[in-house]
């Protein structure tokens, strides 16, 4: 049964800092890790209804910004630019979304579509850093890099407030970071220092040999090998213990310890092995870089990774769903849309079917919309950068299922109601996550800073 959900959502202002930094990694990899500072902010599970339900959290980015008039908001009685496809009816009655989505379609029952999303930044790299941490960017509308005074990576403050168990990497990227020439923006540590970077996977998951190799020791290197070497390693640094040693060597043993620690845990490493699962398993999710980084997004959370970000982007490029030129309608209906459609619905059952959804918190969305309008210009004929209102499809840890919250104007322009911020979608994944939103944690230097701005969306929770 459909239900639009209304709540008193308000948006709120606040101040806010630029987050990112590069760190060197393990082969391929960017690492983060080491000892979590013990901070305030967790919360106990029964502190707040539905708080603590999402053990994983997975951020399925779709850079470039997807639109919400092809995707989750049809508009049949719009004005013609605004539906230019069909609307096709879903496992929820009244619930409709997009004719090349017909799989996502079957699904419509186990989330909730957000219609309302809203913000102010129209540039690609500064919105990314809104969507990922939950903080406005400072230079609104620029294409800046990132400095390690910005906003931390949700999932890396979440590392920090609640550790991940055993040794897996508190948050890890799948699919590459996302705009590497602005330093992988929205997606490091930032104020909390290089030792709480999220863990990048820049290899494609289709090719399993490649994975391997870098999460597997060479045959020369042995694991007594290793050992040795961490201990050769601890013996020279006793050495200089009494030396004034600055904060980005006290990063560096963090980054080395967590290598070490990776290496060693079995459970990770098989987990990036896709060559254990079934062939019909592989090809329910798609043979594309989406559907296979997205089954390894579900052995991730098997293997108990706390936050996952999988980059949609293409192997080699980045202008995936940034939709300006040429036929944009060939392009969503040849690859985008159906890629899309085949993965996320089938990373949605798997969670279900393995029981594993109602712990795993799923996040749909691009870091903004497109123009509800198309610009006719002769060399071009595609939609601009909307962040005015734009959609994206929560699933799982606690969100409440086969609804609609939100909705915006005749043609999907502008909130209609219950208008959301980036920051409130922030606020609510911490909630989700057992994090008090309202609460602080300290950057590298020990100085309190405020973890969220926004207000949480209860109306989307159980």
């Amino acid at each position: 049964m459909l239900r639009f959900l209304s709540g008193r959502l308000r948006l709120c202002d606040g101040i806010t800092r630029r987050e990112v930094l590069r760190v060197g990694g393990l082969g391929a990899f960017l690492l983060s890790a080491g000892e979590p500072f013990r901070l305030p902010g967790a919360v106990a599970e029964d502190a707040l209804p539905s708080s603590g339900r999402a053990r994983s959290v997975v951020f399925i980015t779709l850079y470039g910004g997807p639109p919400q008039t092809e995707t989750f908001d049809m508009k049949p009685q719009g004005p013609s630019e605004a539906r230019p496809v069909s609307p096709i009816a879903t496992s929820v009655p009244g619930i409709e979304i997009c004719e090349y989505l017909p799989h996502l379609a079957q699904v419509a029952h186990l989330g909730t579509v957000v219609r309302s999303l809203t913000h102010s930044d129209t540039a690609h790299a500064a919105a990314l850093y809104t969507y990922l941490t939950g903080w406005p960017h400072p230079l609104l509308n620029t294409n800046s890099p990132a400095t390690p005074d910005d906003h931390p990576h949700l999932g890396a403050a979440m590392g920090v407030l609640r550790p991940s168990p055993g040794s897996v990497p508190p948050c890890l990227i799948v699919g590459g970071r996302i705009l590497p020439q602005f330093q992988g923006i929205g997606q490091t540590g930032g104020y909390l220092g290089a030792a709480h970077e999220p863990l990048t996977v820049d290899r494609d998951a289709q090719d399993p040999d490649s994975i391997l190799k870098l999460m597997t020791l060479r045959d020369e290197v042995p694991t007594f090998r290793l050992d040795h070497r961490r201990r050769l390693l601890g013996t020279l640094e006793a050495g200089v213990r009494n030396l004034d040693v600055d904060r980005k060597h006290a990063n560096l043993s963090a980054i080395q310890q967590s290598a070490y620690q990776m290496l060693s845990s079995r459970e990770l490493v098989a987990a990036f092995d896709l060559e254990r699962e079934p062939e019909r398993v592989r090809d329910r999710y798609g043979r594309f870089a989406l559907g296979q980084n997205l089954l390894l997004a579900r052995r991730l959370v098997e293997a108990g990774v706390p936050t996952i970000q999988v980059s949609d982007i293409p192997p080699g490029g980045e202008q995936h769903w940034d939709l300006h030129y040429g036929n944009i309608f060939s392009r969503l209906r040849e690859s985008l849309l159906p890629h899309l459609d085949q993965s996320v619905a089938a990373f949605l059952a798997d969670l279900r079917e393995r029981g594993l959804l109602e712990q795993t918190l799923v996040i749909v969305g691009g870091e903004f919309g497109r123009t509800p309008w198309m610009d006719r210009a002769p060399d071009q004929g595609g939609r601009q950068h909307w962040p005015r209102c734009y959609s994206a499809l929560l699933a799982g840890g606690g969100i409440r299922q086969g609804e609609v919250f939100g909705s915006s104007d005749q043609a999907a322009a502008y909130p209609a109601s219950n208008p959301v911020a980036p920051w409130d979608l922030g606020a609510t994944i911490l909630h989700l996550a057992g994090i008090d939103p309202a609460g602080e944690i300290s950057d590298r230097h020990g100085r309190p800073r405020p973890l969220c701005r926004g207000h949480v969306m209860h109306d989307v929770l159980v």
